[in-house]
This record gives structure tokens, C-alpha cells and sequence, in this order.
């Protein structure tokens, strides 16, 4: 599953959907280590690292979003 948020207008339940996610492919990956599946673990790792750039960059844009002033 790929997901892209909207940076220019983000919303918190994108970046609660994000985060979900990311705890969602940890318990994939904790689940994969069990059974000893390392390619799967590989490639979960992968995914979550790139969830978890897109959970900061998008709470970045929050934050921004927040302290800028509204411009029309």
C-alpha cells in the first residue's frame, strides 16, 4: 500500500491514518521476526522507515501550517 499525504493542505487524521500505519508494520515486522521470515522483515523495515519520513514531514506541515499566517 502506498500512500502519499497532501502537504500543502495536511490534516491530522492523515497524520494519525500515517501513524497507524507505522504501528501497524511494526507489529508485521515483530510478527515476520517470530516466524523468522527475514526477507519479509527486510522489506517491512524498508516500508516503515519510508512511513516514518512521511509522518515527519507531514507533522512538519502541520506545525508550519499552524504558525504561519493565512494568506489568500
Amino acid at each position: 500500500m502506498t500512500y502519499t499525504p497532501n502537504y500543502l493542505s495536511p490534516s491530522w487524521d492523515e497524520y494519525m491514518n500515517l501513524l497507524c500505519w507505522e504501528a501497524r508494520l511494526a507489529q508485521e515486522i515483530e510478527l515476520h521476526s517470530r516466524r523468522r521470515n527475514w526477507n519479509e522483515v527486510a522489506v517491512l523495515k524498508r516500508e516503515k522507515q519510508k512511513v516514518a519520513i512521511r509522518r515527519k514531514c507531514l507533522k512538519a506541515a502541520l506545525q508550519h501550517r499552524k504558525t504561519s499566517p493565512i494568506t489568500i
